[in-house]
């Protein structure tokens, strides 16, 4: 069974992510994350992936109750605007950023949302938060024009509509082929890089079905 998800600032002290000294890009996200094969639906591929558990440097807020959300644009401001200058340290893609939604498939704790990105290291700024997502089988889909046509029927308004509900092309994917979306690890994730030619996924953690 994973881990269960941590509030900010509640980082085990023995937790430290090994550093590599491979800096190149490519073998930056082998260190955390490694294909393990291809699967289909709709007539679209998805990756299921290993990921290692992952430190995050950002900003999270959560909401007040177990209902509503949290005020999403207060925390991408203070992560855009307020805090663009923080150097955050030791970041294993810089020239990436994700945004983690939080607890949205239970409603026994508030959910959250978080803006960041991946580090190597615990030693931030303390006015970024931290979080650990545990590592595991997760399932991912690079977002094209061509699969927002084959599994929407439309361009997304934003990568959630992946993994936003049962009937979402992720769950539904991880569904046909034996998986389901792990019930001890409530985090889904956009992934995008933010300089040079765009690219956008999206993730949600599985276990067999």
């Amino acid at each position: 069974m994973s881990e269960p998800i941590r509030k900010p600032n509640q980082i085990p002290e023995s937790y430290v992510p090994k550093k590599p000294e491979i800096l190149n890009l490519a073998e930056k996200f082998q260190n955390v994350e490694k294909t393990i094969k291809s699967i289909r639906n709709k007539g679209v591929e998805f990756e299921i992936v290993q990921r290692t558990d992952v430190l995050w440097v950002g900003c999270v807020d959560y909401a007040s109750n177990n209902t509503d959300e949290t005020d999403i644009h207060a925390t991408l401001k203070r992560y855009r605007e307020e805090l663009i200058d923080i150097k955050k340290r030791d970041l294993i893609n810089p020239d990436w950023s994700a945004s983690l939604s939080i607890n949205y498939r239970r409603d026994d704790r508030p959910c959250g949302l978080m803006f960041a990105q991946e580090t190597y290291s615990r030693k931030q700024d303390k006015r970024y938060e931290l979080l650990v997502q545990p590592g595991g089988l997760w399932l991912r889909i690079h977002i094209t024009e061509e699969t927002d046509a084959a599994l929407l029927g439309r361009k997304n308004y934003g990568l959630y509509e992946y993994f936003a509900g049962d009937t979402a092309p992720l769950q539904s994917a991880a569904r046909e082929n034996g998986y389901k979306q792990n019930p001890d690890v409530d985090i889904q994730i956009e992934y995008g890089r933010h300089t040079g030619p765009s690219l956008s996924y999206a993730y949600i953690p599985i276990i067999n079905a």
